[in-house]
């Protein structure tokens, strides 16, 4: 564990939140930042609708209503199904695959005060993953490859 890795900073424009794509991402408890945009989209979505993770996308402005019912327990939580709202108010949904993604630097998500799990801990974890050789960056949003490839080697580092 050689490599010089530096962590994500949280979304510059919004003071809190992972922005990646052309997207940023927030925990539910942070939507008020997106503002109105996400109010409205809300409407739209059924009301027993459980999310946890909210996405907008500045190019398409579409909003993502996501399901995250591991957000606070797993180090890298899974992706459940979606809503997506976009610029006209259609919604659709998306289901979970069979091989569900994951996110990284959950920390991101959320400010320092989140209360949902130890923030600086997943900051920490975060850096140590970061510093693993040979880590494919473009399957580590996969669940299957985190598992197979990434977390091992964690684990023989002292996490889990």
């Amino acid at each position: 564990m050689t490599k010089n890795a530096r962590l994500p900073a949280r979304s510059a424009r919004l003071g809190t939140g992972k922005e990646i794509g052309g997207a940023v991402y927030v925990h539910r408890r942070y939507e008020g930042v997106l503002g109105a945009i996400v109010a409205k989209a809300k409407n739209r979505i059924p009301k027993d609708f459980e999310y946890h993770v909210v996405k907008y996308n500045y190019r398409t402005e579409t909003v993502s209503f996501i399901q995250c019912f591991d957000f606070d327990d797993a180090p890298e939580p899974t992706v459940g199904d979606i809503l997506y709202v976009d610029r006209f108010g259609v919604l659709r949904r998306r289901q979970q695959p069979a091989d569900p993604e994951i996110y990284h630097h959950k920390w991101l998500l959320v400010s320092d005060d989140y209360e949902g799990f130890d923030v600086d801990e997943s900051r920490q974890r975060s850096l140590r993953w970061l510093q693993l050789q040979d880590v494919e960056l473009s399957r580590i949003g996969r669940k299957s490859y985190w598992e197979r490839c990434v977390l091992p080697r964690l684990t023989n580092l002292g996490d889990e």
